[in-house]
């Protein structure tokens, strides 16, 4: 009898599938942005997609990616779920460098000085320097993507390499 329950269960597994969906979560496409600067990829970069023709559902699941080596970001729906909403979106992209720290390298995390170190460090206020140009990281980016069934890739350009103090 044991042997059907499970036969059964898996039956039931496979016919109607096991998810950890939420409730509400609408149809995603996949979706990539390649990001260059200067016409080079731009690599380690946040790419953000905030909703512009429906508020709600943008805020509630909110596309995000990290450009790679090539400067090409795969959206993820709040960080889980592969693609994005049907939707017309602003691209914003944002790329921000720490200054290093005085302090060094930390030690083993698994040492008394490593606590030390950590409270060092949170305290010395490193100054941080946007690489991109505010216009592309802010919802005054000219950028867009119209994300729905078919094709939903794109490049964009974030204009000249720049350093600017935050």
């Amino acid at each position: 009898m044991q042997k059907y329950i499970i036969l059964l269960l898996s039956f039931s597994v496979t016919l109607f599938g096991c998810s950890n969906r939420p409730s509400g979560l609408p149809a995603l496409y996949p979706c990539k942005i390649t990001v260059t600067q200067d016409g080079t990829p731009l690599a380690g970069a946040s790419v953000i997609l905030v909703n512009i023709s429906d508020t709600e559902k943008g805020q509630a699941w909110t596309p995000a990616g990290k450009t790679d080596s090539n400067g090409v970001a795969v959206m993820r729906t709040n960080s889980q779920y592969n693609g994005a909403a049907t939707g017309k979106y602003r691209i914003i992209v944002e790329k921000v460098e720490t200054e290093p720290s005085k302090l060094g390298p930390p030690p083993s995390a698994d040492t008394p000085e490593y606590e030390v170190w950590s409270d060092k460090i949170a305290n010395e206020n490193l100054a941080q320097f946007a690489l991109v140009e505010a216009v592309y990281s802010s919802s005054t980016t000219p950028h867009e993507i119209d994300v729905g069934k078919g094709s939903n890739d794109k490049t964009i350009d974030v204009g000249k390499a720049v350093r600017v103090k935050m």
